[in-house]
């Protein structure tokens, strides 16, 4: 009976070894993003990163990440995202496969994502990461939105943000589950004294109010448009750092210690050496 309980136990763990870390990724169009590609984005696959797509199932990731999103604009829209670094990094710190979920839209406020029968964009979050948490567990959740916002006025963001995820929170049944949000980029696609107001006002006081939630800085991250200053989208490569800051600020909320591992996933030993200063 022993040897049949353990046997019992180990098989558990093998089936929990082999689900996801889950991951929803949702805002407007730098979370579902407007990034430019490079050729390989579209064609190789993110080692150990999966996305859900529109059958609830795990696919390989491949740019766009956003393209099984079920609100999203048109497909020719969807560019390179921060979901592409964030994820990458995620499964390189932990070893642990990534299932994404993104599910962002261009153009939606955050009025478009309070809870309601008639408010598809939080209706479909949910929906959608209740299929992924079939494959595996809810990690954390990215929110990267704020330019429509900031654009028709920001009155009454930071409890409607607090409305928000306690809503998916509560339907998913996840706790206080991870929560890392973003700036917005800080060159002149808006008039700056009202982007500074977002940025170092209502950003920060959502990570002081909500519990389990940091937010990133949107500093140095650059325009994809050079001749387009009034465009609110990031590039490429600000895409990528942005996605860097997000994997660290969720580093930190879901595995405050973690050891980085060689390339390729090899081991590495770490060895530590004493001198108690005596001499022979």
């Amino acid at each position: 009976m022993i040897a049949v309980v353990a046997l019992s136990s180990l098989a558990v763990k093998a089936v929990e070894d082999e689900t996801f870390d889950v991951y929803l990724m949702i805002g407007q169009s730098n979370m579902a993003g407007r990034g430019e590609f490079e050729e390989r984005d579209t064609i190789e696959s993110v080692n150990g990163v999966y996305l859900l797509d529109e059958e609830g199932k795990a696919v390989e990731a491949t740019a766009p990440f956003n393209r099984y999103s079920t609100i999203r604009k048109d497909i020719s829209l969807q560019g390179y995202s921060p979901a592409n670094k964030f994820s990458e990094l995620m499964h390189t710190r932990t070893g642990r496969k990534v299932l994404i979920v993104s599910n962002a839209k261009g153009g939606s406020s955050i009025d478009h994502w309070q809870p309601g029968d008639n408010h598809a964009f939080l209706n479909e979050a949910i929906r959608r990461t209740r299929q992924a948490m079939k494959l595996g567990r809810l990690k954390g959740i990215a929110w990267h939105q704020g330019e429509t916002n900031i654009q028709k006025g920001i009155a009454g963001y930071v409890e409607k943000f607090k409305v928000m995820i306690n809503a998916l929170r509560d339907s998913l049944a996840v706790g206080d589950v991870p929560v890392v949000i973003g700036q917005v980029g800080q060159w002149g696609w808006a008039p700056a004294e009202d982007i500074r107001r977002f940025n170092d006002s209502v950003v920060p006081k959502i990570s002081r109010e909500v519990k389990n939630c940091r937010f990133v800085f949107s500093d140095g991250l650059a325009r994809r448009y050079r001749d387009k200053e009034r465009d609110p989208h990031f590039g490429r490569k600000a895409q990528i750092e942005l996605g860097r800051r997000y994997a660290d600020a969720m580093t930190e909320l879901t595995a405050p210690i973690f050891v980085t591992k060689y390339k390729d996933n090899k081991k590495g030993a770490v060895s530590f050496t004493f001198d108690d200063g005596e001499t022979p």
